[in-house]
């Protein structure tokens, strides 16, 4: 009791009913708030910790069957309000010792008496869990949200080596807490961030920010991003054969002159096309064969693919001179954002895969050789739109490489963070490996079920409070934080386009332009 005996602590109820290790019920003087914390004392000798999971106010002279309206207007009038009673429930979290002065969670094992006292936990002891570790991992989200006078930080290398979720409904406030993360990431503790931006708004979101337009060198596409933009499903399997040994081919005749790839493709493939044959390397030498006539209209249907390929994204995502180091691309100690607002889903979901590959290759590269090759900083990389890029129902190569880094990332220092308004549509396999969740409001049950069948810690009770969250509040579990918590997160810096568009404004600017050059036509 030496960390509570120097504070002056407001009895707040006492514990009534049966008890356990993990959960109490208590009597209040005041309704209890869900989601602050609560001290319940044992015997006089230490305290727990407890998060309020449920709150309510009774009146046994008040019940369910009195429905006539004038009653309860005479019952008024009785002064029944002096029988109310207030109850709450309080999930144990650990022992308040343990959690100030090991910094660590250690739950109880037995429960607590009835009659057990239970207090307020005051601003000073939630500091001194809260507050900042000396090894400088640690940043700022927001504040305690039924304690604002308690700032809230979450550690980032947990967040990259065990992953994290960010999700809420359109509006609740993911584009504004991913902002938040990233600028104190970047331009505090000099991280790097790279962020998938579907809808390209994040460009103001940290000082050190790096736009990048997606230019990719064709040389670096891989076979199976090959076969997404030129939609060859896997039913089209005679063009899938005759793209991979043109693809094969052309990466070993311009190993030494890589801007020459995409040249080299189309070439072999007309080839192909004119010569009936296709060429392949054996043993250091070209050989040339024959293949059947019947297979001719196909490799021609797959040639017209590949011109139209050229015609759309040569100069745009295909740029032989694009760079082909990948720290000229994704800068350290920068915010990377990957601008995908004018791209559809398919060629996004390349060009996503695309770069998550190669970090992820570079960063294993980088461990393996010692530091001497490949990408030199670990990385968060945040997928917006989560529920397209990374979809429980179907396959795209984002999810593929997305479920790698789930599995591996922190090997290597690739951090994964998915974010999206749909948890529900987001792969189950990589959404239960992101052991950190920010959950902000919820309202679709079937999303708040998906989300607790993905989550360790999720308890009914919290996922009841989360369509009840105001925007900007978020449960936040995992890892990254001492204990779990409802935080209001804090109002990111710079520009972050994540509203909705306002019609009426644009409407009224659009007629105020009108009216203006009507003016000028008139002279006046």
């Amino acid at each position: 009791m030496d960390y509570v005996g120097n504070y002056d602590l407001r009895l707040l109820g006492r514990v009534i009913g049966e008890t356990s290790h993990t959960v109490v019920l208590f009597t209040a003087n005041r309704p209890p708030r869900v989601g602050e914390y609560v001290l319940i004392e044992y015997d006089g000798e230490d305290f727990a910790l407890g998060i309020v999971e449920m709150s309510r106010i009774g009146n046994p002279l008040l019940t369910n069957r009195m429905l006539r309206p004038e009653v309860i207007s005479r019952a008024e009038s009785f002064g029944v309000e002096k029988h109310e009673y207030m109850i709450g429930q309080a999930r144990l979290l650990s022992w308040l010792n343990t959690l100030i002065r090991e910094r660590k969670v250690e739950a109880p094992r037995y429960p607590p008496k009835p009659m057990a006292r239970v207090f307020e936990a005051s601003g000073k002891i939630l500091r001194k869990i809260f507050s900042l570790n000396n090894d400088g991992a640690w940043i700022r989200l927001g504040v305690l949200a039924n304690h604002p006078d308690v700032p809230f930080y979450v550690n980032i290398n947990t967040i990259i080596s065990r992953h994290l979720a960010i999700l809420a409904i359109t509006g609740a406030g993911k584009s504004n807490t991913v902002a938040v993360l990233t600028r104190r990431m970047v331009d505090e503790l000099g991280g790097t961030v790279l962020i998938i931006d579907m809808h390209s708004e994040y460009e103001g979101v940290a000082d050190n920010v790096n736009i990048v337009k997606p230019k990719i060198n064709p040389s670096k596409l891989s076979l199976y991003e090959y076969y997404r933009l030129l939609n060859l499903e896997p039913k089209a399997s005679k063009q899938r054969l005759y793209f991979r040994r043109a693809y094969t081919f052309a990466r070993y005749v311009t190993l030494k002159r890589p801007e020459e790839f995409f040249d080299v493709l189309i070439s072999e493939l007309e080839f192909y096309v004119n010569k009936g044959k296709y060429r392949e390397v054996r043993n250091g030498n070209i050989v040339s064969i024959e293949f059947s006539s019947r297979d001719r209209s196909p490799v021609i249907d797959l040639l017209n693919k590949l011109y139209d390929l050229r015609d759309r994204y040569w100069g745009t995502i295909l740029t032989p001179t694009a760079p082909m180091e990948l720290t000229s691309v994704i800068k350290p100690g920068y915010a990377n954002v990957v601008q995908l607002g004018s791209f559809d889903e398919e060629v996004a979901d390349v060009i996503t895969s695309h770069y998550l590959r190669r970090v992820l290759d570079e960063r294993k590269r980088f461990r393996i050789s010692g530091g001497s090759e490949g990408y030199p900083v670990a990385l968060l990389t945040v997928i917006e739109e989560a529920h397209i890029l990374v979809p429980k129902d179907r396959s795209t190569l984002t999810k593929e490489v997305a479920s790698r880094i789930a599995r591996e990332g922190r090997k290597f220092g690739v951090g994964l963070c998915l974010v999206s308004q749909r948890p529900k549509n987001v792969d189950d396999n990589a959404l239960s490996q992101t052991n950190n969740k920010i959950i902000l409001r919820l309202v679709e049950p079937s999303d708040q079920r998906y989300v607790q069948a993905a989550s360790e810690t999720l308890s009914d009770e919290l996922l009841g409070l989360l369509p009840s969250l105001n925007v900007g509040e978020a449960v936040v579990l995992g890892l990254m934080t001492p204990l779990p918590a409802v935080v209001k997160i804090d109002r990111a810096k710079g520009k972050i386009e994540g509203g909705d568009v306002k019609a009426l404004e644009e409407w009224r600017r659009w007629r105020s332009r009108s009216d203006r050059d009507l003016y000028d036509d008139l002279g006046i």
